[in-house]
């Protein structure tokens, strides 16, 4: 749970938690945010004074106390059935006593002996053991004279809600959430060892809803056992969903009640199961979140939400009711940066990727006439109606139209020609004044080669914006209609059957020497003509960052499927190294967090993952080469075995650490500056937020990335290994906490988040 920009003051949160615990003094209504270990130690002690304090049937079920037998009877006469006694010893675990009596299966995995077979448990994280729940129905009244009614018309409305608000006690509800995790978990899709499928999606979701059985009627009234329990059901798939593992994070699922997609399709499954109930418990829940939680949510917890609500609607024909989005859209139009407005923003843009024609879908299918949203969320991200050049028109031409020549194109970035037809639009190095190699006008034939490659997809951005804004017009006209075949344009001369990524992926091999020829031609004229001593490493480094930015400015916003694809590729050809990917991420050339994507963390930790590839792969090739580029498999019989290969492996993860660490020091160092300078005496920015929950994310990323990579392949490296790995090369947790800590900052809640991010990043290396 985080604390965002519009999230209620410290004062106030902490007036809450005292009503909070008075509350649980008093009754046993849940608080609105506690995680399954806080819900069982409530559930225990409520258990404790009463056993009846909950309707869940498991706990008073006893199917042995129906067991009968015969009655023992000398007669012949039928027999008398008796119930069914127990006469023998009990049996008893003793995990203290001596050796002879003494269990010892379970101090063997505690290692209560401390023996060398031992078994040592050691949980280093609870993600995916102890999970949050969200009291999405459980919205805290305002206590005016109002409560009464409000009540009475929560129940003519929606009697379901009323019902499992009233008769659900927190046992009921708790008993109910881990039952679904139980089916959830045991119940999973998998395929068996004879490749035959097992369970899916919508046995899940039969199963899920079969839980309704196992509680009894309520006291009062005739109400059914079940009635409202739908409400639960989806607090706790949704409660689930929200933490699930980041999508794009590189790190697989810690359990399956972690998976994104299969908690989707479960969820999906069951609306078409109850469909008279489901989905309008669905609205319900969204809509509190909305209200209630959304300030209050990390940036993932947010983004999982909106992925989730995308699929969703995606799913069943974009059916929601239109007020909701009528009433979302000043959110999204806001030109400050909020929560909720960035909660629409990537439920939109994550169903224009679910779909092939993109926004245009969107703003026909979806959103309702005339809204608002179709202009805040996909046209205010439309460039600029910048004329293009003859000079770019001709390059584009030459490498997409005529397939020139990469080296005659080459020799044309180069040249001086090229300056003297392109001079009057560029302004001189002796214009830059701050002697900033990070200007884009330095690096104008970097940016002019990567726009002339890369137009394919501008091209095609460019075309998605204006069928969703015809789209979008059209549907606003009173006269028109929803069919849109006719306003496709047929002389844009777009191939049905292009793949645009596939193409780019080639271009991006066959053309890399325009691109390293224009970096170089670049950094050398700015080498010559600026004052002073310049770094090459750093003009270098700012050239590759200026490609990057060039191609974050052509893609859409809304498709960071590209915007991945298209830099790992770049990586992989070695055209911008993995720091100039972190450098451009985290914006190295401004002074503040405004223009760091919520999603910066993802992005380095593609270039962490390449970073780590790269150097692995280096050394299993020099491993084997005998020089001169000649690679041999050596066998020497075994004689080495044990020890030449521990050796190896240490080499390897010290390799991986030497490539890896420099990244992580230097997007720590870099998040921890920009979150200083979002200063605010109140309440967290949500940039200040964003950059908060992308360092622990990177972090975890990061370790799951050398200890997969650099440690799983071998049999004697240990997370012990890792560890003095890091401490050799000043990154273990202490001093990765200590930079986060020696930051300066003037905002009272800046300084709480890099206190908790270095306590964070401290415990987690």
């Amino acid at each position: 749970k985080g604390e965002l920009d519009d999230a209620p003051l410290a004062g106030e949160m902490e007036e809450e938690e005292e009503d909070e615990e008075e509350e649980e003094e008093d009754g046993d209504q849940p608080a609105p945010c506690a995680d399954t270990l806080q819900d069982l130690l409530r559930t225990v002690r409520k258990l404790v004074s009463s056993s009846s304090s909950t309707r869940f049937a498991l706990l008073g079920d006893s199917p042995w106390l129906a067991l009968t037998m015969d009655a023992q009877s000398s007669s012949m006469e039928e027999q008398e059935k008796v119930p069914m006694e127990y006469s023998g010893e009990q049996l008893v675990l003793d995990l203290v006593g001596g050796e002879e009596d003494r269990c010892k299966s379970v101090p063997y995995l505690l290692s209560i002996d401390n023996a060398d077979d031992s078994v040592e448990i050691i949980c280093r994280s609870l993600d995916g053991i102890v999970f949050g729940r969200l009291a999405i129905f459980d919205a805290p009244s305002d206590g005016g004279d109002d409560d009464e009614e409000d009540e009475e018309d929560a129940e003519e409305t929606n009697p379901n809600l009323e019902s499992y608000t009233k008769s659900y006690s927190l046992g009921d509800r708790f008993f109910l959430a881990d039952a679904i995790r139980d089916v959830l978990m045991c119940h999973r899709p998998m395929i068996s060892d004879a490749g035959a499928d097992r369970n899916n999606a919508k046995e899940v979701a039969e199963q899920v809803w079969s839980i309704s059985h196992l509680f009894l009627g309520a006291d009062s009234g005739d109400d059914s056992s079940s009635k409202g329990i739908e409400f639960g059901i989806i607090e706790t798939l949704i409660s689930l969903i929200v933490q699930c593992t980041p999508q794009g994070s590189g790190m697989p699922s810690s359990s399956p009640l972690n998976e994104h997609v299969y908690l989707s399709r479960v969820l999906l499954e069951l609306t078409k199961l109850k469909p008279s109930l489901i989905p309008q418990a669905i609205v319900l829940a969204v809509s509190g979140m909305f209200e209630d939680f959304m300030p209050s949510l990390t940036t993932t917890a947010r983004d999982n939400l909106g992925h989730w609500l995308s699929f969703h609607l995606t799913n069943t024909d974009y059916q929601w009711p239109k007020s909701y989005w009528e009433h979302w859209a000043p959110y999204a139009a806001i030109d400050q940066r909020n929560s909720r407005g960035e909660f629409v923003a990537v439920a939109l843009w994550s169903m224009a990727t679910l779909s092939p024609e993109g926004p245009e879908t969107v703003a026909r299918e979806c959103l309702p006439a005339g809204t608002s949203l179709v202009q805040s969320v996909f046209l205010n991200h439309k460039r600029s109606n910048v004329d293009v050049s003859s000079t770019e028109t001709d390059l584009i031409n030459r490498i997409w139209d005529t397939s020139e020549d990469p080296d005659s194109i080459r020799q044309h970035i180069i040249s001086d020609e090229l300056l003297e037809s392109y001079g009057s639009t560029i302004r001189s190095i002796d214009d830059n004044v701050d002697n900033s190699m990070s200007q884009p006008k330095v690096w104008w034939r970097t940016r002019l080669a990567t726009r002339a490659l890369f137009h394919p997809v501008s091209r095609e951005n460019t075309r998605m914006i204006s069928l969703a804004e015809k789209a979008w017009k059209k549907k606003a006209s009173a006269d028109g209609d929803n069919d849109m075949e006719d306003e496709h344009p047929a002389e844009d001369g777009r191939d049905e059957t292009e793949d645009i990524l596939a193409d780019l992926s080639d271009a991006i091999a066959r053309f890399k020497p325009v691109l390293l020829a224009a970096v170089a031609r670049d950094a050398d004229a700015y080498d010559s003509e600026a004052t002073g001593k310049v770094d090459d490493d750093k003009l270098l480094m700012a050239g590759e960052v200026s490609i990057l930015s060039e191609i974050g400015s052509l893609v859409s916003a809304w498709d960071s499927t590209a915007i991945f694809s298209l830099i790992e590729c770049l990586m992989k050809n070695q055209i911008v190294s993995s720091l100039a990917v972190a450098t451009w991420a985290l914006c190295d050339n401004a002074d503040e967090s405004t223009n760091v994507s919520p999603q910066w963390w993802k992005v380095v930790s593609l270039a962490v993952n390449k970073a780590i590839t790269d150097a692995l792969s280096k050394v299993e090739s020099s491993s084997t080469d005998l020089g001169g580029g000649i690679g041999m498999i050596i066998d020497d019989g075994g004689a080495n075995d044990g020890v030449d290969s521990a050796e190896a492996d240490v080499n390897r993860l010290d390799e991986a650490l030497k490539a890896a660490v420099p990244i992580l020091k230097y997007s720590l160092e870099r998040a921890c500056h920009l979150l200083s300078t979002t200063n605010s005496p109140k309440k967290i920015p949500i940039a200040a937020a964003d950059l908060a929950e992308g360092m622990k994310r990177l972090s975890r990323a990061a370790l799951f990335q050398l200890s997969s990579l650099a440690l799983s392949p071998s049999p004697t490296l240990t997370l012990s290994n890792l560890q003095r790995g890091l401490m050799s090369i000043d990154a273990d947790g202490e001093k990765l906490a200590s930079a986060c800590q020696a930051v300066e900052c003037d905002g009272e809640q800046e300084k709480k988040l890099l206190q908790h991010v270095a306590f964070s990043v401290e415990k987690l290396f």
